[in-house]
């Protein structure tokens, strides 16, 4: 069984599953018993094992730490929101927009504050510009691409300060761990950014449509999109913010009409459905707007996380650059995050927050990603049973010996564009695909980070272009666009470029040593 094509089973089970409910966490518990029944056959044993495999991924400090960091940072976006930060931001903005090249301006400089989250950037930036643009005549679906190329794909290109970098260095660690592989989890993704060649050109492209395509525009208009909005700026039904990171991980299937789009609602045995809102919606409408709230808290993150990984690294004659190579990147952010968080608490406290209110947004924002973690103590466990049951030492000898050198890279890429499309969710298809990364890696097929960087870039892909994906439902939900329309719109452009990075990787697995 170890390191035959039995080592196999559990991915074969979690990716044609995933692929059929568009539930990504449902295929990962479904590969993790079925690689845990495969070491214990017996039907206790098997439970016993899965559980033993969660239990001790679970415990691991690193993974401890990630866990931790994850649910502090959605606490660190839920205190922006209720605090009235995200909402003075917007108030603030919003007045400085007066022609149609100020707005793509603002679209894109604003980034440097909202690059986040995928989801918080365009939740926060797309009601701004949605009134102004219209009021100009340009056309939604141009506006709305314009968000949405400086939102995923630059979300996955940032080093330090978001959810996506945690996650991907988390993803880093368990799968070298795993694959017995030597490396800085940090260091390693680092060197990949630059081999997430579709990230790159998506911003090169988005870049050149927006500023220099011609303009077909629409009868210029004073009237605001009629979408909900709350006090926070955002415009948007309670379900749609509620659903982004649950769609994002699998945990959720997306209605093709868009039925996230309504409220989440409960139903009474003797009585009509009630409308549930979002609580941390209900405190941010009725917040006063301060930038202050929004733009100090982001500095402190920012500055406390470059100067903790540098610290964390720092060593007696090593330079800048070694320190931060050689850095704990993953333990620094949390660090900064656990001050960050705690000077919130004083800085809205001393100006008179009330600490109930507080308290909402730190716990409704924590929890609204938990399903980012279950995704990813569920990916720890599969990859553990893979590795137990000779995953790594299969894709080294068969993988790498049948197929071309140069050919399995661009193959690794389109077919993880192809799964990130159909699921919709770039953590899901990084999961996935990154141990097989780096067995292909151990195996000498190509150096770890272009394989890495193909694999954060094919997942890219579908967190930009997929009708699926929950910036694609949450971007359509605000600009009042037609969901597949609009997700067709983004396909031509994001299709084009992903053929053109699909050779890059030929030149790159051509042209580089092959090394780790």
């Amino acid at each position: 069984m170890h390191g035959s094509v039995l080592s196999l089973v559990p991915f074969l089970v979690v990716i044609p599953i995933a692929l059929l409910t568009k539930q990504v966490i449902l295929g990962l518990a479904l590969g993790l018993f079925a690689g845990a029944y495969m070491m214990h056959p017996q039907p206790v044993a098997g439970l016993s094992s899965a559980l033993t495999y969660l239990g001790n991924e679970m415990a691991v400090p690193g993974n401890v730490s990630l866990m931790l960091f994850l649910y502090l940072f959605g606490s660190f976006v839920g205190l922006l929101r209720v605090s009235g930060g995200v909402k003075g931001f917007a108030n603030w903005m919003e007045q400085r927009i007066h022609s149609p090249r100020g707005a793509f301006a603002f679209t894109w400089l604003s980034s440097l504050f909202t690059f986040m989250a995928p989801d918080f950037r365009i939740m926060t930036i797309a009601p701004i510009v949605s009134r102004a643009f219209q009021r100009f005549g340009v056309r939604p679906e141009r506006v709305a691409f314009a968000i949405d190329v400086t939102s995923t794909p630059l979300c996955a290109l940032v080093p330090l300060g978001t959810a996506f970098v945690a996650y991907m260095v988390g993803l880093m660690h368990t799968s070298a761990d795993h694959a017995a592989a030597a490396v800085s989890p940090y260091r390693l993704f680092l060197e990949s950014i630059p081999f997430n060649f579709f990230a790159w050109a998506m911003l090169a492209v988005g870049f050149g449509l927006t500023f220099f395509r011609h303009a077909r525009t629409t009868a210029p208009t004073h009237h605001s999109v009629d979408v909900p909005r709350d006090a926070s700026g955002w415009k948007h039904s309670a379900g749609v913010r509620s659903h982004a990171f649950a769609v994002e991980t699998g945990v959720i299937g997306m209605p093709a009409d868009g039925a996230v789009q309504r409220p989440l609602r409960r139903t009474q045995s003797n009585g009509p459905e009630e409308s549930v809102p979002d609580p941390v919606e209900v405190l941010a409408e009725r917040a006063r707007p301060s930038q202050i709230h929004l733009i100090l808290p982001l500095m402190l993150l920012l500055g406390a996380t470059v100067m903790f990984t540098y610290l964390s690294g720092r060593s007696p004659g090593a330079s800048l650059l070694t320190a931060f190579a050689k850095a704990n990147a993953a333990r620094a952010m949390l660090e900064a995050l656990v001050i960050t968080v705690i000077a919130m608490f004083v800085l809205y406290s001393v100006r008179r927050l009330p600490l109930q209110r507080l308290m909402v947004g730190f716990l409704q924002g924590g929890n609204e990603m938990m399903p980012v973690i279950v995704l990813l103590v569920l990916i720890w466990a599969v990859s553990a049973v893979a590795a137990d049951l000779g995953f790594s030492a299969f894709c080294q000898r068969e993988i790498v010996r049948y197929v071309p050198a140069h050919l399995i890279v661009p193959a690794l890429f389109l077919f993880g564009c192809a799964i990130s499309y159909v699921l919709g969710s770039s953590f899901g298809t990084w999961g996935m695909l990154m141990p097989l990364a780096f067995s292909l890696a151990a195996g000498g097929a190509e150096s770890l980070p272009v394989v890495a960087g193909a694999v954060f870039a094919s997942g890219t892909f579908g967190g930009f272009a997929s009708p699926l994906s929950d910036n694609t439902i949450a971007m359509a939900t605000v600009m009042k666009l037609p969901v597949m329309q609009y997700a067709n719109y983004k396909l031509k452009s994001a299709a084009a470029t992903a053929v053109v990075c699909a050779f890059g990787y030929w030149i790159a697995a051509a042209c580089l040593p092959v090394g780790h």
